[in-house]
């Protein structure tokens, strides 16, 4: 199973990856829309969207050194973690060129040319939690995890992406209503899926996931939101819902909500 990561375009000639984990390099050549050339060192990607500074979804921007110009996006936050914390950024600047765009609750970005086709990003504070190797720096004030509202401006439809959630606050729930597509964190399906493995003595609402079963938990919170498709992401190899036919995995079907899969395509 590959880290979870999402390439997104409005007119399927400039593509941006949201997120670029270790897995980015696989990833980018099983979609042949991503593949290099025809020029040297030429690519139709544009840009990456970080939602977080987690390694899981940036230390794929190394794999990235040999492109040509990307244009990075993130909170103030995780930019300042990935200059000092994690030194992607003053690795990079020796191999490829790059300008940083950053997110911000109070502003929309926009993606790509209006009159080829372009996406509103809306960005949506989650966390105030830090990476585990960053803890020294953890400022009470600081955002480190967003999720992601997507519209397309030509169909006036939105995509709401949200690979890790630890609560539901008013502003996501607004997030949530707003979009016709859920894609949503499904890490767990339990609170204490990897304790009781014995992998770790930290929950899952510890690691920063609310578990999928369960009082509060992502099937109860789903039942609110009247988008089209609902669909857990972020799905780690421990969880049931992996396995075809599983009662889990018959649970979600029964609520309508759906699991990511490796190479999965949406249009909206």
């Amino acid at each position: 199973m590959l880290q979870s990561s999402l390439a997104i375009s409005a007119n399927d000639k400039d593509w941006y990856l949201i997120n670029a984990g270790p897995d980015v390099s696989r990833q980018i050549e099983t979609f042949a829309a991503l593949h290099a050339g025809p020029g040297i060192r030429e690519t139709p990607l544009a840009g990456v969207i970080l939602t977080d500074a987690e390694l899981d979804h940036s230390i794929g921007l190394l794999s990235l050194r040999e492109g040509s110009h990307l244009t990075i996006y993130g909170t103030e936050t995780v930019r300042r973690c990935l200059h000092t914390s994690f030194p992607v950024f003053p690795m990079l600047k020796n191999y490829c060129s790059w300008e940083w765009q950053t997110l911000a609750p109070d502003f929309k970005e926009r993606i790509g040319d209006a009159s080829e086709g372009s996406i509103l990003i809306e960005t949506i504070p989650v966390s105030k939690k830090p990476p585990l190797y960053a803890q020294s720096t953890n400022d009470p004030e600081a955002i480190w995890e967003v999720g992601l509202l997507l519209q397309n401006e030509r169909s006036g439809k939105c995509v709401a992406y949200f690979p890790t959630l630890d609560t539901m606050t008013p502003e996501i729930e607004s997030a949530l209503h707003k979009a016709d597509i859920l894609l949503v964190d499904g890490t767990f399906w339990s609170e204490d899926e990897l304790v009781s493995l014995g992998a770790t003595k930290r929950n899952a609402r510890d690691m920063g996931h609310l578990p999928i079963s369960g009082a509060s938990g992502m099937i109860e919170k789903l039942t609110s939101f009247s988008a089209e498709r609902k669909i857990l992401i972020h799905i780690n190899n421990s969880n049931p819902i992996l396995k075809n036919g599983s009662k889990e995995a018959k649970d979600l079907k029964q609520q309508g909500i759906e699991i990511a899969y490796e190479g999965m395509e949406l249009e909206v």
